[in-house]
């Protein structure tokens, strides 16, 4: 059996201006409705790589938009369980690049400062259920691609990984493959 897991092409929502706290939660309400990049298509043909694999993928406009550029198709499913873990959005008093303040908010959720928005930990469990998912997609299909995201797709591959899947291909860059067998 096969999983393979690729990140959406470049969003248009990937330009970083400075900004203050309530404009990073501007620029996070336009990041995660963006589209992808016109020009922007993976390096390798995915199509013809991944020809008579399952394609699902999360419901994201970027990751169903990288879905048809790379499978010239819709996914066979979509599904909020494979989103993106939400980008948190802490109130501080300061301006900084919108790069800066998604790593520094990052890290204060991934330490467990609490925010409104999802939790570190459900958003672990999440992608530990999007794993199982795939799992069962896997169990059915033998070979499933899903287009998703660069943070949920690290904890699914770890999910994955700690459960007798084997590493053969990583790449976190957009349109990154990573490829797992069992």
């Amino acid at each position: 059996m096969e999983i393979i897991l690729i990140r959406h092409g470049k969003p248009t929502g990937a330009i970083y201006p400075r900004v203050n706290a309530s404009g990073f939660a501007n620029w996070v309400r336009k990041y995660d409705q963006s589209g992808i990049v016109t020009g922007s298509f993976p390096e390798s043909d995915i199509l013809s790589t991944f020809k008579g694999h399952y394609i699902v993928s999360s419901s994201l406009k970027r990751a169903i938009e990288s879905t048809q550029i790379c499978f010239k198709k819709m996914p066979s499913e979509t599904s909020n369980i494979f989103r993106e873990l939400e980008i948190p959005r802490y109130k501080l008093p300061f301006t900084l690049k919108a790069s800066n303040w998604l790593y520094l908010n990052r890290i204060l959720w991934t330490l467990g400062v609490k925010c409104s928005s999802e939790s570190y930990q459900s958003a672990k469990k999440r992608a530990a259920a999007a794993s199982e998912q795939l799992i069962k997609l896997a169990n059915k299909h033998n070979k499933v691609v899903l287009v998703s995201h660069g943070y949920i797709n690290f904890f699914i591959r770890r999910h994955l990984s700690k459960n007798g899947w084997h590493l053969k291909e990583q790449s976190r860059n957009y349109w990154g493959v990573t490829r797992l067998e069992t």
